[in-house]
């Protein structure tokens, strides 16, 4: 059993990220209240007042993924990569700029040839380089702290079992690839946000169907086994149909954001509450 502070530290782990999806659905819910229509994507809320919330409550859930240590290496890998991926999104926007705001961006985010603006640009080029040599960081310290903990130069290829070592692996790889892509890709800028959505989600939903394989044989949590089986289904199946489907719907992106959130939130929820206990 954990001690008092560490449990109260999991559970505030926990409860606060749903903080952070009831503050930002509080900010959208203030911007529309002001005029008379939906942006496209809850992204394209970086172009309205709602920016500062939306770019910190990103910030804020993919260091929570990332901190929470998952159950089984797979849960913990798939946290770590979506929480990976959700300063991407935060920081490089859509360039579906959309056109309902309460305050019409000034100057305009995309140019009339259709490239970006000049200050987009420049937001993407401070920040990426900053979460790169962050995460360049952050792995350089865990190796220290392994190597005086342990004594052992190797300590972090030795640390945990196959699935953490391959974890970190991955994050490492994740890490260069990205600083690749940064540095030689002409459309990252355009590009990387979609992409980065689309990973981080595709990793939360790995983390529900991870949970669920998990409990498969456990008589005891049938019930979650269950929950967390048809949250992982439904994560699936949305994005398959509005992507085949409803490309042609203005709100697409809106009312795919939306699901792929409630059916996480109700994950996390479930979670929290089967786990009020204990911690990893």
């Amino acid at each position: 059993m954990a001690s008092d502070a560490e449990l109260k530290t999991y559970r505030y782990l926990r409860i606060g990220m749903v903080g952070v999806v009831v503050l930002l659905a509080t900010s959208v819910i203030i911007e529309r209240s002001k005029v008379d229509c939906w942006q496209n994507s809850i992204s394209a809320y970086y172009y309205t007042p709602v920016r500062a919330i939306l770019v910190g409550g990103l910030m804020a859930v993919g260091l929570c993924l990332i901190v929470i240590k998952g159950r089984t290496a797979w849960e913990d890998a798939s946290l770590n990569f979506a929480g990976m991926f959700a300063p991407v999104v935060a920081v490089v926007p859509t360039t579906d700029v959309g056109v309902c705001w309460s305050v019409e961006p000034r100057p305009r985010p995309i140019e009339p040839d259709g490239s970006l603006a000049n200050w987009v640009v420049a937001n993407i080029d401070n920040n990426i380089p900053a979460l790169l040599i962050a995460g360049i960081a952050g792995l350089l310290v865990a190796l220290v702290i392994a190597m005086i903990a342990t004594g052992n130069v190797l300590a972090v290829s030795q640390v945990g079992d196959i699935g953490t070592r391959l974890g970190l692996l991955g994050a490492m790889i994740l890490l260069v690839v990205a600083a690749i892509a940064y540095t030689t890709w002409d459309d990252f800028d355009t590009r990387a946000h979609g992409i980065a959505a689309v990973l981080m989600f595709a990793f939360l939903a790995a983390a529900v169907a991870g949970n669920a394989w998990r409990l498969k044989d456990v008589p005891t949590d049938r019930v979650y086994f269950w929950l967390y089986t048809a949250i992982a289904v439904a994560m699936v199946v949305a994005a398959v149909v509005l992507l085949t489907f409803g490309r042609g719907w203005e709100h697409m992106a809106l009312i795919l954001e939306t699901i792929e959130i409630a059916l996480f939130g109700a994950f996390w929820l479930a979670q929290t509450a089967q786990h009020w206990n204990e911690t990893a």
